[in-house]
């Protein structure tokens, strides 16, 4: 392992996908700036070569502290009505220290959207392209570990994301992750805006059978419609800026964009990972 001083600032490196992008540039002996919200996540235990710092995106002290001498960024905010302002912080700053590559985690943008997911996405993007900082945007579809969220119900044996009959390509965070790695590490990905999905389209009920098959024993959809879905996410308490955006995405009988894999296979030179290797692999969060 490298003992250079890391020069690639991760942030939110203990979401679905920074936590993988860190891993993967340790196993490549690449070195890393790892930003956690909290000091007890910064100074938990690190993969080799991975530094962790604070990096509150509300403070700019731990902003200053976290980007210094950082040349090539991976720029995660969280989905929210304050994430241009956060983002807006975070370019200035890399603007500031000279960032030369940055790599950005953005989502599916459906342009008939006023509300949610696809409106801050495409703000942040806008924000991006006027940066003058060479760019890789990478629009990822629903991620399977999501479904980490659905793991009570399938012990239970049922589970619901929503209207059943929505197709998606579901996608592997750490497929994302080795594609931002790709973006952060080799040449010809700057200027680039890559749709990243899955292998295969599943609708719920498709889903289903993949987790009883791998699970071996019976787990069903339940097809709820998009107005029932919003209503049971109600009783956890979410803030309604975020319940209104799931809404917004339920309520789309498709997936925006692209749903083809083919950009993760060329850039990876390999399929990405299926939702039954992903079970497997996680089997014993779903298992009864």
């Amino acid at each position: 392992m490298t003992n250079e001083t890391p020069r690639i600032l991760i942030t939110a490196a203990g979401g679905k996908v920074g936590q993988h992008v860190a891993k993967q540039l340790s196993d490549k002996g690449v070195a890393a700036r790892a930003g956690f919200h909290s000091q007890d996540k910064a100074a938990a235990p690190q993969q080799p070569g991975i530094e962790g710092v604070v990096l509150d995106f509300e403070n700019p002290e731990t902003i200053a502290a976290a980007f210094k001498g950082i040349d090539t960024l991976f720029l995660v905010t969280p989905g929210s009505p304050y994430a241009a302002r956060q983002e807006e912080r975070l370019l200035a700053e890399a603007k500031k220290v000279g960032v030369g590559r940055l790599v950005k985690l953005s989502g599916k943008i459906a342009e008939h959207h006023t509300v949610g997911f696809g409106v801050w996405n495409t703000e942040a993007e806008r924000q991006i392209k006027g940066s003058g900082i060479p760019y890789t945007i990478l629009r990822g579809n629903f991620f399977m570990q999501n479904l980490f969220g659905s793991a009570g119900q399938i012990k239970q044996g049922v589970f619901t994301m929503g209207p059943a009959a929505k197709k998606i390509a579901l996608l592997d965070t750490r497929d994302v992750a080795a594609v931002a790695v790709a973006a952060l590490t080799a040449p010809g990905h700057s200027g680039q805006t890559y749709d990243l999905n899955g292998p295969e389209l599943l609708d719920g009920h498709a889903q289903a059978v993949v987790f009883s098959d791998v699970l071996g024993r019976p787990v069903k959809y339940l097809d709820v419609s998009a107005a029932d879905f919003i209503e049971n996410l109600k009783k956890f308490g979410l803030p309604d800026w975020l319940i209104e955006a799931f809404g917004v995405a339920a309520a789309d009988a498709e997936v925006p964009g692209d749903q083809s894999s083919a950009t993760v296979e060329r850039i990876l030179q390999r399929k990405p990972g299926s939702l039954a290797q992903f079970v497997r692999d996680y089997r014993s969060v779903f298992d009864a």
